[in-house]
């Protein structure tokens, strides 16, 4: 039990954190809701950084994302913040490279937050 009692599992986490406008299929972009319940199902930790209200204006959000932002803090403080305080093997950041694919610049706010990147497209066809 790690702390608080808390069984801490042996295998392998990744977080992911999901832009949303231009991202996922929700919101204009490639990626399917169905492969980011695939990460959670598999034991990964799934959630936004973002356009979030775009996601949690929905039904049922809460079942697929463990957590929303990047609230009143810059995309790149909240994935610092994510990545101090949430305990994982990888960091993988998913989104857009501006002026690319989209209007955010997500592939910059992973790399300063020392995040991996996968460019929404990439990760549509598969890569993780």
């Amino acid at each position: 039990a790690g702390a608080g009692g808390v069984h801490v599992q042996d295998t392998e986490v990744k977080v992911y954190a999901f832009d949303v406008d231009e991202t996922l299929e929700t919101a204009n972009g490639p990626v399917l809701l169905q492969s980011v319940a695939d990460l959670r199902n598999n034991g990964d930790i799934v959630g936004l950084c973002g356009n979030f209200a775009r996601i949690t204006c929905q039904a049922g959000w809460h079942r697929a994302f463990s957590f929303i932002g990047p609230m009143e803090m810059s995309k790149e403080s909240f994935l610092r913040q994510i990545s101090t305080y949430v305990p994982a093997d990888e960091y993988v950041m998913v989104g857009n490279i501006q002026g690319v694919s989209g209007a955010s610049d997500d592939k910059s706010a992973a790399e300063w937050a020392g995040w991996r990147f996968i460019q929404e497209s990439d990760f549509a066809k598969g890569m993780r």
